[in-house]
């Protein structure tokens, strides 16, 4: 049975022609497939190293613009701190400033009050010593009845009030 099966038989014929076979398919292979195929498995291999060599670039350049991204936003936060703290000061300053006008204007409106109450208390003096003047002399006429004329009379009375000491009328 054993002797039956031509593929067990020992035939040095086939088993040299089989090796030359093998080895042209495999030369063959080797020219013709296999270099293409190792290409195109290196290809793919440069092109995976490549793309993971990018990613890894585009990785630290987006950690870089977000370092970047977040220093600008710090700056920009601490700017518009600095910014509000200036406005504050400004702020600050124009109200002192407009107190200080307020309160130099009331000083001064006071001021002119005041001076226009002493013009007026000077007028109404003036105006009182002309009438007690004016009384005097109709009471001293009164009394010296024609002992002297009106413009002497007058100057007498004048003279005695410039004599009395400077009060101011209360």
């Amino acid at each position: 049975m054993a002797g039956d099966n031509v593929l067990l038989k020992f035939e040095p014929g086939l088993m040299i022609w089989t090796v030359v076979t093998f080895l042209g398919t495999f030369i063959a292979l080797r020219w013709i497939a296999w270099k293409p195929l190792l290409g195109a498995l290196d290809e793919r291999e440069q092109r995976v190293k490549d793309s993971l060599e990018k990613a890894e670039q585009t990785r630290r350049e987006a950690e870089q613009a977000i370092a970047e991204n977040k220093a600008r936003t710090e700056e920009s936060l601490r700017r518009s701190e600095e910014l509000v703290a200036d406005a504050k000061q400004e702020a600050e300053q124009v109200r002192a400033k407009i107190v200080d006008e307020a309160r130099a204007e009331s000083k001064k409106i006071v001021n002119q009050g005041l001076r226009r109450i002493e013009a007026e208390q000077r007028a109404a003096e003036a105006s009182i010593r002309k009438e007690t003047a004016a009384i005097a002399i109709q009471a001293a006429e009164r009394i010296l009845q024609k002992n002297l004329d009106g413009p002497e009379q007058r100057r007498l009375v004048e003279d005695f009030l410039s004599e009395l000491p400077d009060r101011p009328v209360h």
